[in-house]
């Protein structure tokens, strides 16, 4: 069978690698951390079912908790919104260093070599194919080369620029901030709900957050997108948090880590001859919020499911097409329309948010939209809508900017729908710079 190199231990190309050993290929997984320290050492939301979909058992039991109840807040603070908690242990917490763990064991199981505390130093070329990686100076030969190295992979530069593999995420590709946990105050009361989201808290772009977790924790994140976080601004809000929350001390738990967290729509080239991108490697971020573990896992899957069902022997970027068709139909398009809805909220005034918070229009109940509960989805009737438009005709400067956004939103994802289906360089070429300028220009507020 085929040889498969996976760099780094992104969730998606951990189990695609695993996955990929299963069925019998040659597979080795190439770490730069040394074991034990791999992945952000904290809990992110998912959906439990992920685990069934791609056809694995979840973690043990101590890496994951249910996901908290969130309060929305407004700039000013003034007003803020609920959303509602999806069914117990529908949605959870899992820890991503555990989730790591527990895929890379999956893997090993399955046949995979690990190599920990081993960076790839690059990709070795021949002519425009990946044809493997170079070690400590060794070559290493790969019929398939998976990039799993995450959010500021160095290997996505090394790639051919005609098969349309973007070398970095764009200004507004990054949330950068600061995050950290802290020892609670035991005599400050439980909050209701238990993490709070402010956001362009103190007018900055971005968000911060302050949540108590299950393992009686206070989570803090202080987030920029499209600009540094300074230090004096980091100080500056975590000050303003802990005036608004008495369960909030001085004391950490672990220090606090300086981080860039990817929060873009999808890269427009995910395969190149002898090369694929899963996961952080690949922007398969929730724009807004910036996680990524199901997108990455169901990607890992759909990739492998394309190379055996098509029988893929020869790894081109025209026999791997299928899987980026695949993930795009599936997530891609939509996380396009998302990051539209994302820069719209980076473009509008604090003022006009404010008002939306507070005129009305969006209620507690609405806010159960946001939940994943299928058996007993909301729904808005004819007069529900009618009285919100009512409200919203109020602010005729905010309708006429929504409106813009959403027809910019709705052209992205039509262009993002409009990838061919089958591989031809010239039409993939002419897509991808379409796609592209969607987004350029979408990012400069045109």
């Amino acid at each position: 069978m085929a040889k498969i190199v996976v760099i780094g231990m992104g969730q998606g190309g951990v189990l695609a690698g695993g996955m990929l050993a299963k069925a019998g290929f040659d597979v080795a997984i190439y770490e730069k951390s040394p074991k034990g320290a791999v992945s952000h050492d904290w809990h992110d939301d998912i959906r439990f079912d992920i685990f069934e979909i791609c056809g694995i058992a979840p973690p043990s039991r101590e890496n994951y908790t249910q996901k908290s109840k969130w309060l929305f807040v407004s700039p000013d603070e003034k007003n803020s919104l609920k959303v509602p908690p999806a069914k117990p242990m529908e949605e959870v917490s899992v820890s991503r260093r555990g989730l790591s763990d527990h895929l890379v064991n999956i893997a090993v199981e399955n046949g995979a070599k690990v190599f920990y505390d081993t960076p790839v130093d690059s990709l070795v070329l021949e002519g425009d194919r990946v044809v493997g990686v170079k070690v400590d100076d060794e070559v290493i030969s790969a019929d398939l080369v998976i990039d799993a190295s995450g959010l500021n992979s160095p290997f996505r530069g090394q790639i051919p620029a005609k098969f349309g593999v973007p070398a970095d995420s764009g200004k507004n590709g990054i949330m950068r901030g600061w995050r950290g946990f802290f020892v609670r105050n035991e005599e400050a009361p439980t909050p209701d709900p238990e993490s709070t989201l402010y956001i362009k808290h103190l007018d900055g772009v971005g968000i911060s957050w302050c949540n108590l977790n299950d393992r009686n924790e206070v989570d803090v994140l202080i987030g920029r997108i499209g600009e540094k976080l300074t230090e004096e601004e980091q100080r500056s809000c975590l000050e303003a948090l802990r005036k608004n929350h008495p369960i909030l001390t001085d004391k950490m738990v672990k220090e606090g880590k300086w981080v860039d967290i990817g929060v873009r729509c999808t890269a427009g080239g995910l395969v190149a001859d002898g090369y694929a991108l899963v996961g952080d490697s690949a922007f398969m971020t929730m724009p807004i919020m910036g996680s990524g573990i199901e997108a990455s896992m169901k990607a890992g899957k759909w990739l492998v499911e394309h190379i055996l069902e098509e029988g893929v022997k020869d790894f081109s970027a025209e026999n791997l097409w299928g899987y980026q068709v695949k993930y795009f139909d599936e997530l891609g398009a939509d996380y396009v329309f998302i990051d539209v809805v994302k820069r719209w909220a980076l473009n509008i005034d604090p003022k006009e948010i404010n008002w939306l918070f507070g005129c009305g229009a969006v209620t507690n109940d609405d806010m159960a939209l946001l939940s994943t509960d299928t058996e007993n989805p909301v729904k808005l009737g004819v007069g529900d809508i009618l009285k919100k438009v009512g409200i919203l005709l109020k602010n005729p400067r905010l309708i006429g900017q929504a409106i813009k956004w959403l027809l910019r939103g709705l052209r992205a994802k039509s262009v993002a729908n409009g990838m061919p289906e089958k591989y031809d360089m010239r039409k993939v070429q002419k897509w991808q710079k379409k796609y592209d300028d969607v987004i350029a220009k979408i990012e400069r507020g045109e």
